[in-house]
């Protein structure tokens, strides 16, 4: 008895715990499918809060599970400590596809037809990856879009982007089983057109290639911000960050341990030799505002701009109720967790070229990377994923740098301070790439494209209409077949 009325839990945990593996670095672009047709499955047959609770657990549980790496490496929690709060932070993202089990069973029988529920679970679905994405600054990563690059919907991305990707993976894993109990081909053929449909490629527009460099010094974190080890690290930069033989060169996220006004004498002379060879360097920060610090990315030599993060970490770069919680755990007591938005927003300027700045996490939310990029012909990322160890979570950061470029049709660089440092062009391909835990220069080309895809202009208000207009269809079909049963 026992099992039974716990089975469905753990089957829901289970297809959770399945659901990460489609994403980088195994990218098992199936698993996240069967993962949700297995969640449609329980949901219909016995929806409840804890049954989404169940099967987020175990989609974030392992999804998320470097966040334990950022604890214990440079936090100094204890295991039983960090077990607990990665524990808390899986649960609480749990709630939301909690929430998509219990709002099913709330709504269902204004849908009571199988077409209706498939469009209600849907619509669900994505509302909810959306609601992740915005409250309390939003958690946009894992979403089920992110997994299609090398799948059959990878040609939505330029048009509906990942939560338009991913309301499609949803309604085909649906189908799926819709297809199945009822035993008809319609709804599994449906789904699998829409999976296999051929779209026309994204309608941006190639310019000249320019050379770009990237540097990735691999700095320790427990080094970077102690004053035995600024020498160095300002050596290694000027003497192996500065090629000649290229136009552009890129440094990652605080690249140097100072802020810039404690740096404005070494960057005036990194200027003169950048001006000399008519170079531009771009590189990230620490900027003052107000006394106190913002994560900023600059240009200088032949490249201008100056740009402030906005969207911030939560606990990385800044602590909630911090009154409370400042230095209970040395987790608390991060390097980075005393920055504040700044009040800086440039576009890059370079040769002609306006590139868009995304400093680390604001990369994975795409209102964001579109407005910037709108004017734009290059995104450009810097990160320092140290904090994510020997995880899995920077190529899940390179993996969402590869679906705003894929979105976007243009191409994204991006350099981190010890992998993965990478080209990306404009259809979201890796063109060249450093291993982790390397110090090196990454020498390629980029190709600038002009122009906007059609997710690029219209963004989500295409796929809130459509979903809209699926529901109002399909629950006055509903309607109508009831009355004519009266």
């Amino acid at each position: 008895m026992w099992i039974q009325r716990h089975s469905g839990s753990a089957l829901a945990l289970g297809a959770g715990a399945v659901f990460p593996f489609g994403f980088a670095p195994f990218s098992v672009w199936v698993l996240p499918l069967f993962s949700l047709a297995a969640l449609f499955f329980l949901t219909i047959k016995r929806p409840n809060f804890w049954l989404g609770w169940w099967f987020g657990l175990g989609q974030f549980g392992v999804g998320v599970s470097w966040v334990y790496v950022s604890m214990t490496v440079h936090g100094g929690a204890s295991v039983p400590l960090a077990m607990l709060l990665t524990g808390l932070f899986a649960g609480g993202l749990a709630v939301f596809p909690g929430l998509l089990t219990l709002g099913f069973a709330r709504w269902r029988h204004h849908w009571p037809r199988p077409i209706g529920q498939v469009m209600l679970w849907t619509a669900l679905w994505t509302s909810l990856e959306a609601l992740r994405s915005w409250l309390f600054t939003g958690f946009p990563w894992l979403l089920a879009g992110h997994s299609a690059l090398d799948s059959p919907w990878a040609g939505w991305l330029p048009w509906f982007g990942a939560y338009g990707v991913g309301a499609l993976m949803a309604m085909t894993a649906a189908l799926g089983i819709l297809g199945l109990l009822q035993r008809r081909w319609l709804p599994i053929a449906l789904g699998l057109l829409l999976s296999g449909l051929s779209l026309p490629p994204a309608s941006t527009q190639p310019g000249t290639a320019i050379t770009v460099a990237l540097w990735q010094p691999m700095i320790v974190q427990a080094e970077k911000w102690t004053t035995q080890a600024r020498p160095q690290i300002v050596a290694d930069h000027l003497r192996l960050g500065l090629p000649t033989d290229v136009s552009l060169i890129v440094w990652p996220e605080t690249a140097l341990p100072m802020t810039e006004n404690e740096a404005s004498t070494l960057l005036a002379g990194i200027s003169d030799t950048l001006d000399a060879h008519q170079q531009g360097l771009l590189t990230g920060i620490l900027g003052q505002s107000d006394g106190r610090y913002t994560n900023r990315f600059i240009g200088i030599g032949g490249a201008s701009g100056t740009y402030d993060k906005s969207r911030l970490v939560p606990f990385g770069e800044y602590v909630p109720l911090e009154h409370l919680l400042r230095g209970l755990i040395a987790f608390f007591d991060l390097p980075m967790s005393v920055i504040i938005p700044g009040p800086a927003q440039d576009l890059f300027q370079f040769q002609g070229i306006q590139l868009a700045p995304l400093i680390c996490y604001e990369i994975a939310y795409s209102g964001l990377a579109r407005s910037l990029s709108r004017d734009a012909q290059v995104l450009v990322t810097i990160s320092n994923d140290t904090w994510f160890g020997a995880s899995f979570g920077p190529d899940q950061h390179l993996e969402i740098a590869r679906i705003r470029a894929a979105e976007l049709g243009k191409p994204v660089i991006r350099a981190t301070n010890d992998g993965l440092t990478a080209s990306i062009d404009a259809t979201g391909a890796v063109v060249d790439q450093l291993p982790r835990f390397t110090q090196a220069i990454l020498t390629t080309t980029t190709v600038p494209h002009t122009g906007e895809t059609f997710y690029g202009r219209a963004g989500e208000a295409p796929l809130v209409i459509l979903l809209v207009v699926l529901l109002t269809l399909t629950r006055r079909i509903s309607g109508r077949k009831q009355i004519d049963s009266d």
